[in-house]
């Protein structure tokens, strides 16, 4: 389903919202409902995500949902007009996953433009997203990584940054307490995304993993990368760090 919008510009970034996914590290808040669609600050976590977007100046957003939640969906986002987009296409996503990797692909049939933007929808960056964006459409070619330096990179993605460029991806170690880069959950793509989707093989998990699609641009010295200062928040990581997000944007509203 999709609404509005003519024939993009030919320099247009789409983005591309991933809001399937169970929630499991928020339960009980998810029992009942998608944790894209709990209140961060009164409004919808998805809505201030795809907010990110509307002012780096994306207009036309597809967002991947699965069945179980997407009338909720519907009724709170409706065409994406009251948020400030262009267009609004829901995109379906199979309940039992198969990783972000094979959920980007679900948006090639839909993808009206050469670029687009991935973007977790549980990741709020208080950085402007513009600069990365206008950073990639300078680039011809691979991929541009949005990227924070972090006094803790335990459970997230580490990044090996040489003269500019992402030259090599760790893996999600739990234990490893130590500082350095890490991804924020926000990508950006030309149409080649897909293809090198296509050759990947699934990880000891079963899953198209984000981080062998980065890895492959990263081997071939294309993985750029745009650092954001500030403060950012991975919401889906457990209720606590859920609550202290929902805090900070009602104490904005209210101070």
């Amino acid at each position: 389903m999709s609404s509005g919008g003519g024939v993009p510009p030919p320099d247009a970034v789409t983005g591309v919202v991933l809001a399937g996914g169970r929630g499991t590290r928020l339960r009980p808040l998810t029992d009942r409902t998608s944790k894209q669609l709990l209140p961060v600050g009164g409004r919808p976590l998805v809505a201030r995500v795809i907010g990110q977007l509307v002012r780096a100046g994306v207009e036309d957003v597809l967002l991947l949902i699965d069945d179980r939640h997407a009338g909720d969906f519907l009724r709170e986002l409706r065409d994406g007009r009251e948020l400030g987009l262009r267009s609004l296409g829901y995109v379906w996503q199979p309940p039992s996953g198969a990783g972000m990797a094979a959920a980007i692909a679900r948006a090639e049939p839909h993808l009206r433009t050469d670029r687009f933007l991935v973007a977790c929808g549980d990741v709020l960056i208080d950085a402007p997203l513009g600069p990365s964006v206008r950073a990639f459409a300078a680039q011809p070619d691979g991929a541009l990584v949005v990227a924070a330096r972090t006094a803790d990179t335990a459970g997230y993605t580490p990044l090996r940054i040489e003269d500019g460029r992402i030259t090599a991806l760790g893996d999600k170690d739990p234990d490893r307490h130590a500082p350095g880069w890490t991804d924020l959950g926000c990508y950006l793509y030309h149409r080649d995304a897909f293809d090198h989707v296509r050759a990947l093989r699934p990880s000891p998990r079963g899953e198209l993993e984000i981080w062998d699609l980065n890895r492959r641009y990263a081997d071939a010295g294309t993985l750029r990368y745009m650092e954001v200062q500030g403060w950012w928040s991975d919401v889906g990581t457990s209720p606590e760090v859920y609550r202290r997000a929902d805090e900070r944007f009602t104490m904005r509203q209210t101070s």
